[in-house]
């Protein structure tokens, strides 16, 4: 079982026993996970998740809903800067042109050195930012690898800029893992239910992308690393 179908599986187990516990709704439980960015949360600790009794991972998921914390969030770049300038975002990206952030230092590092390497840098950096979801963010989650997350994918990389209306996307990354699927369903060589089904195998990244202005002032800085490139 893949990362991926590692944690979907244990979200919706958990989704069903905190709707149960707590006397709610299927769709009230998955709110209070997307608010509280449980299913990013899990990826981050899935090394510990995937080994642990279900009762570990339900206390995990309680403790961090009752804590209300805030994502940590990484961005990998080439570039140093001091401001987030949404005009610079490259086009034709899998949530739209913005800026993207993931919840997983390691995947920013990897992205940070492959751009350096590429315009031939000798530094790259790393940004750690913290986000907090607010009532007045229009925020959409994607949970898993689906027909819905395949459309949405196809829209914005096909037409570019932004073909939606939401201030933040989260969810799956169509990258070196996927991308060859991604790309079949693209031409049109498969469906979306072939190319869900090939999915489900794939290892795959996190992504949280901001699109509008209002989404980006609730990023905060807090640190800024630079990494050495010895290879270029």
């Amino acid at each position: 079982m893949s990362k991926q179908a590692d944690i979907e599986f244990l979200f919706i187990l958990s989704l069903e026993n905190y709707a149960k516990t707590n006397n709610l709704t299927y769709e009230e439980s998955a709110g209070i996970f997307h608010k509280n960015n449980i299913m990013e949360k899990m990826l981050v600790q899935h090394e510990y998740l995937h080994q642990v009794a279900l009762e570990e991972v339900f206390d995990f998921i309680s403790k961090n809903i009752s804590e209300k914390k805030g994502l940590i969030l990484y961005h990998g770049s080439a570039s140093f800067f001091e401001k987030i300038d949404l005009a610079k975002s490259q086009n034709r990206r899998d949530f739209g042109k913005g800026f993207y952030t993931t919840v997983l230092e390691g995947q920013a590092k990897n992205w940070a050195y492959k751009q350096s390497l590429r315009n031939g840098k000798t530094e790259s950096y790393v940004y750690k930012f913290s986000f907090e979801e607010s009532q007045d963010l229009n925020i959409k989650h994607f949970d898993s690898l689906d027909e819905e997350w395949l459309e949405f994918i196809k829209l914005n990389r096909t037409k570019g800029g932004v073909q939606h209306d939401f201030d933040v996307v989260i969810g799956p990354v169509a990258d070196d893992n996927t991308m060859q699927t991604v790309q079949l369903y693209l031409l049109g060589t498969i469906n979306a239910a072939e190319a869900v089904e090939r999915l489900k195998y794939n290892d795959v990244n996190n992504q949280v992308s901001f699109h509008t202005e209002k989404a980006i002032e609730k990023l905060v800085l807090l640190n800024r690393s630079v990494i050495k490139i010895t290879s270029v």
